[in-house]
């Protein structure tokens, strides 16, 4: 039985010694164009290409959902729901035209605009309740 487990160990280690050789040569094989072909026809995730761009940095108000207003004061749950719920809009301005906004909530959101930014609403980010519940708590 020790026999049979040094020859097994033995093969291993020549199968392993082998096939770490062939890794550069399948390497190069791949930057001779096969991994560029690969990775332009990936599909792209729209919530990464969202996250490049302000979207990772403000709040998109248009596509963020409410928990996002957490870590800015004054505006979770209230202003955020209602920011949310009216969504989608043209201009940032527009937010200040929400029906129902009191005059604080009116200077809260005026305090804090440069957290704010828009974009087109984008179905992966809007469609369902995810926006009032993304499931994210800690």
């Amino acid at each position: 039985m020790k026999r049979f487990f040094s020859l097994l160990m033995a093969l291993g280690l020549v199968f392993g010694t082998l096939v770490s050789n062939a890794q550069p040569a399948v390497a190069s094989m791949l930057n001779n164009g096969t991994a560029l072909l690969a990775e332009a026809t990936l599909p792209r995730n729209a919530v990464d290409d969202k996250l490049a761009t302000d979207y990772g940095y403000k709040l998109d108000v248009n596509n963020t959902n409410v928990a996002a207003f957490r870590k800015y004061r004054g505006l979770f749950p209230t202003i955020a729901g209602k920011i949310v719920r009216n969504a989608p809009y043209d201009k940032l301005d527009d937010i200040l035209k929400i029906p129902g906004l009191s005059d604080v909530e009116k200077s809260r959101i005026q305090d804090n605009m440069d957290i704010f930014t828009i974009s087109p609403p984008n179905p992966a980010l809007v469609e369902g309740d995810d926006r009032y519940n993304n499931g994210a708590y800690k």
